[in-house]
């Protein structure tokens, strides 16, 4: 049986815009996404260098040789002002190691991230309808359908539906003393 890598979860840098825009562009993750074919690395850049109060995190495993390869990627995106309280979550899986355990590792870091560090009581992601794995994986975590956004996107010419999914928790209730 082969062993699956250790996942090295940290915080995304300008380094990995290169590493970052390869993976995007790969068939099976523009397929399960929203991202245009052909990104750039330049625009990868420009979106890890404007940030801001955005947490982008990647996921590395080593090869062989001792050489980290990101493998995934997530991103949250908190909401300001009268949705400070609302996150927006992404996930990405490299084509070639889906199915492994590194997107819910990734997702784990975001939902610590949203619920430990910022106290965020919503969450919010869009998801295309026939990513079922990628629906599954988020209901395991408390994500719950909440609408279908009929011909959203158009992907290979055809207009395709996307699921809004959302997670709640719970607003701290008064304290008594």
């Amino acid at each position: 049986m082969t062993e699956i890598p250790t996942l090295i979860i940290r915080a995304a840098e300008p380094r990995d815009a290169g590493a970052l825009a390869e993976m995007g562009n790969l068939p099976g993750v523009r397929h399960g996404t929203l991202r245009m074919p052909h990104d750039t690395q330049s625009r990868v850049e420009r979106r890890l260098a404007a940030s801001g109060a955005n947490h982008f995190l990647v996921g590395l495993i080593e090869d062989g040789s001792g050489v980290q390869k990101i493998v995934a990627e997530g991103g949250l995106m908190p909401g300001q002002r009268r949705r400070s309280h609302v996150g927006e979550i992404f996930l990405i899986v490299h084509d070639v190691h889906v199915g492994r355990g590194y997107g819910t590792a990734i997702l784990k870091s975001l939902l610590d991230i949203a619920d430990n560090w910022l106290g965020l009581r919503r969450l919010e992601l869009d998801v295309n309808t026939d990513n079922r794995a990628a629906i599954h994986l988020y209901q395991r975590h408390g994500f719950e359908i909440e609408g279908t956004r009929r011909g959203d996107a158009l992907r290979d010419g055809v207009l395709i539906d996307s699921h809004v999914m959302g997670r709640l928790r719970d607003a701290p209730g008064p304290r008594i003393d």
